[in-house]
């Protein structure tokens, strides 16, 4: 048997390259900051300050991903703090100017109401939270109401919940 014509086989199967193990290019950041602080503004007024231990930044699609401690800022037309939202990380879209936020996220009114729930979006363009997600929220009065999906101007004051859940003792 000739074992020449194996030689040849054998060095192109040794020379080939496998490209499973690849990142794909979309998915690799062109910037990182640590303790990084971003002030948004419109039309020169402040809207929202964002800090975060961690920011990644894809310039790509235009978009922000803040993780390790992220805290956003909440300010009304009149440059007066209305409230602060905290999750474990947050993705900024520049294009759509909105904030999405997930893991444990809290929005702490400074009237005191607070609502909890997992993911959150804030669009700065129509000024509202917004959020598909299970959620608690706690009144001033510090009643506890429960549901599915909340819609909100940013203090708090004017709410909705889109399926409320749980029951009334009338006693």
């Amino acid at each position: 048997m000739n074992y020449y014509y194996l030689v040849p086989f054998f060095i192109l199967i040794s020379c080939s390259k496998s490209y499973q193990n690849e990142t794909p290019l979309e998915n690799i950041h062109d910037q990182v900051s640590s303790s990084v602080e971003i002030t948004l503004t419109e039309k020169g007024n402040i809207k929202a300050l964002i800090k975060s231990n961690l920011l990644e930044r894809n310039n790509e699609n235009l978009e922000l991903k803040l993780t390790d401690n992220v805290n956003v800022d909440l300010y009304d037309d009149n440059y007066k703090h209305k409230s602060l939202i905290t999750s474990h990380y947050a993705f900024v879209s520049e294009k759509e100017n909105k904030i999405h936020a997930f893991g444990d996220v809290v929005v702490a009114a400074d009237n005191g109401q607070q609502l909890l729930t997992d993911s959150l979006l804030w669009d700065n363009k129509k000024d509202k939270i917004f959020t598909d997600a299970n959620l608690t929220f706690i009144s001033g009065d510090f009643d506890t109401l429960y549901g599915m999906g909340f819609e909100s101007n940013i203090d708090l004051t004017d709410w909705k919940i889109i399926k409320p859940r749980g029951s009334i003792n009338n006693e």
